[in-house]
């Protein structure tokens, strides 16, 4: 137990103590340099999105370093109780993030359809912009269900503890593993920005029919890259997180009608289409990999 202990403060001070020496290390400049300096921030290259606090290239390969000689020192990971595990998971979240944006299949947000985002938010988080990872209002009507049933039967999950649960977490059903979801939601909200984040999720999301991500979904129901997807095609890729064996268009093209409709109905709703793009949309036949049309 003693040792247990001793590892998870050595974890939590340590990568806290980094962070403030990189903080304090920096000189106090005057009124002048300050200004130059504000210049030359936004000038600077920030990874992927300029209007988020990211760090540049160099920061992140420097804590990386320092992050591998830190956990060099401490005993093997597999020995660490569960845990600790977890901890070290929550503090180093790119060491499962870094290579899944390494794959074959990867696409970046810039190519895919522009419509594509605005779809999936329309449907499944249309705040996803504005919260910071949790939508506190739909959280406590979800516990307050959870509460009333003694057990978890609604979730009022964001875009980002979507993300969360398809590649950190399993499908349990618990309120532990929903706390888990909540805090890995924080950690990744302020480490990566939002495009990233709607990247991640359309690149790790199941859309049913055997396709894992976006460039898979793509092909297999329009044999088509992501970029060339129309409006009315991307709604039917953002209906399916909802329900991706039964809405599946090879199998049921109904059903997968209908929650498309909904999904170009959100968009209307939310300013991301106009009432022309809205009728050309619902009026569109879709022509499916298959041949079939609908």
């Amino acid at each position: 137990m003693l040792k247990t202990i001793i590892i998870a403060v050595i974890i939590f001070f340590g990568m806290i103590g980094y962070d403030t020496i990189k903080s304090d290390s920096k000189p106090t400049d005057s009124p002048t340099q300050k200004q130059e300096e504000g210049v030359q921030k936004q000038e600077q290259k920030v990874i992927v999105n300029e209007n988020n606090h990211k760090d540049t290239e160099q920061e992140k390969h420097e804590k990386k370093a320092a992050k591998a000689i830190f956990f060099a020192l401490l005993p093997d990971k597999e020995k660490w109780p569960v845990p600790l595990k977890k901890i070290y998971q929550w503090t180093n979240v790119e060491d499962t993030i870094d290579p899944i944006r390494q794959k074959p299949n990867w696409v970046p947000l810039k190519n895919m359809a522009q419509d594509l985002p605005k779809a999936l938010i329309s449907i499944e988080d249309h705040d996803f912009y504005k919260h910071g990872g949790l939508a506190m209002e739909s959280i406590l009507r979800a516990a307050l269900e959870n509460l009333t049933a003694g057990k978890v039967v609604q979730g009022g999950s964001t875009l980002t503890q979507q993300l969360v649960k398809n590649i950190f977490l399993t499908q349990e059903q618990s309120m532990e593993r929903k706390a888990e979801e909540a805090i890995l939601s924080l950690i990744i909200e302020h480490q990566y920005s939002k495009d990233e984040i709607i990247e991640l999720y359309l690149n790790t999301t199941y859309f049913g029919a055997g396709a894992y991500g976006i460039k898979q979904a793509s092909y297999k129901y329009f044999d088509k890259a992501p970029s060339a997807l129309t409006l009315a095609e991307s709604a039917i890729i953002a209906a399916l997180p909802y329900a991706p064996s039964a809405l599946n268009p090879l199998e049921n093209p109904l059903g997968c009608r209908k929650r498309q409709l909904l999904v170009l109905t959100k968009m209307h709703e939310y300013g991301y289409i106009n009432d022309a793009q809205l009728e050309e949309a619902k009026n569109q036949r879709i022509n499916l990999s298959n041949g079939n049309t609908f």
